[in-house]
C-alpha cells in the first residue's frame, strides 16, 4: 500500500478477512453464473498475480515449485481464451513473456500502449498528451515532472533501475511516497496534465532509498489507466463486457472492474492493500481468490472454465 494513514492492524487484518471471504470466488459463484458469459478473454497483471516471487511463473507465493499456473494457462489456450497481459512493463519485456507463455495481445505500461500479434501492431493510448519530443517518455521528462518528484522525496523515490531505463512512454519510479500529496503537489506546480499511479510492491529492496516498504510509480499522461486501454482493447476487438474478466494485484488494477464483467484480486493483493477492503467490498463485480498470486490466477482461470462446461 502507499504512504497513506491507516487503521490499526488488527482492525485491518479482521476487516481484510471478513471481504476475502465475503467476496470469495467460491461464494459467488451464482453471481458469476448470472452476470457472466462464456468468456472469451482474461486480461491479467504479471508481476504479483500470474507469476510468483521474482516473476518465476512456477514458484507460488511460499516460493515452493508449482505447476498449477500452467495447467490452468495450458487450459485456457485449449479452449480458445485469449489471456491479453496488461502490466507497466515496457512491450519488449512483455513480448518476449507472451511468446513464451504462448499469448499474442498485450497492454504495456500501464494501458499506454495497445500490441497485437506479438508487436504487428500497435495503438497509442495517451489520452490528450502531444508528443513534442522522441517519444512519449522523452516528452514527459523534458516537462521537467520527474525532478519535481525526485526533488520533493529525496531517499524516498528514485528511478527504477535498470528497468526504467528502457521506456516508450511512462518514468517508472520505485519507492514510498503518500500518492494523494505526490498527486496533490503535481497539481500545485502546474503539471495536472499528468498522474501517478500505484502499482503495487516490488519485492526488491534498494539501499539508497530509506523506506519501510518499496513499491512501483508510473508518471502517465492524466486519463490513461489499464481500464481505459481494456476498455479501448474490447470495444477495438468487438468483445462484449460480459465475455472479459480481469485478473490483478493492486490499487491500480481496481479501476478493470468499470472495462470488464469481472475482477479478480489476488489474495495477496489485498493483504499488501488492506485499505482497498473496503473499496472491494462495495464494488459488485469484484472478487478476491483465496489462493496468492500464480495459484489465485489459477483459481480465476479454473473457475471460468469450469463455467464454460456448464
Amino acid at each position: 500500500m502507499s504512504a497513506n494513514s491507516r487503521g490499526g492492524p488488527d482492525k485491518d487484518e479482521s476487516c481484510q478477512s471478513e471481504v476475502a471471504y465475503r467476496k470469495s470466488i467460491h461464494n459467488n459463484l451464482d453471481w458469476l453464473r448470472d452476470n457472466l458469459l462464456p468468456v472469451r478473454v482474461i486480461y491479467t497483471d504479471l508481476d504479483g498475480t500470474m507469476v510468483g516471487p521474482l516473476g518465476c511463473f512456477f514458484r507460488d507465493s511460499a516460493d515452493e515449485l508449482t505447476l498449477r499456473p500452467a495447467r490452468a494457462l495450458l487450459s485456457a489456450h485449449a479452449c480458445d481464451v485469449d489471456i491479453t497481459l496488461v502490466s507497466g512493463r515496457h512491450k519488449s519485456q512483455l513480448r518476449e513473456t507472451a511468446r513464451l507463455l504462448g499469448c499474442m495481445n498485450y497492454v504495456a505500461e500501464l494501458g499506454c500502449e495497445l500490441v497485437y500479434g506479438l508487436g504487428r501492431e500497435v495503438v497509442l493510448n495517451i489520452g490528450e498528451l502531444e508528443i513534442e519530443g522522441e517519444s512519449v517518455y522523452r516528452t514527459i521528462l523534458d516537462t521537467g515532472v520527474v525532478e519535481l518528484l525526485l526533488g520533493a522525496y529525496e531517499r524516498r523515490l528514485e528511478m527504477h533501475t535498470p528497468w526504467s531505463d528502457e521506456r516508450d512512454c511512462t518514468p517508472l519510479l520505485r519507492g514510498w511516497i503518500d500518492i494523494n500529496e505526490a498527486r496533490a503537489l503535481l497539481g500545485e506546480h502546474g503539471f495536472s496534465q499528468f498522474d501517478i499511479i500505484d502499482n503495487g510492491v516490488i519485492p526488491r529492496k534498494s539501499p539508497t532509498l530509506d523506506v519501510p516498504e518499496t513499491r512501483a510509480y508510473h508518471i502517465v499522461p492524466r486519463g490513461v489507466s489499464k481500464a481505459l486501454a481494456v476498455e479501448k482493447d474490447r470495444q477495438y476487438r468487438g468483445f462484449r463486457r460480459e465475455e472479459t474478466v480481469a485478473v490483478g494485484d493492486a490499487e491500480a488494477d481496481l479501476p478493470l472492474a468499470s472495462a470488464v464483467g469481472a475482477l479478480f484480486l489476488v489474495r495477496n493483493g489485498l493483504d499488501a492493500n488492506p485499505q482497498l477492503a473496503q473499496q472491494v467490498d462495495a464494488t459488485e463485480n469484484v472478487f478476491v481468490t483465496e489462493e496468492r498470486m500464480g495459484d489465485g490466477w489459477a483459481e480465476v482461470t479454473e473457475t471460468l472454465l469450469s463455467l464454460l462446461d456448464e
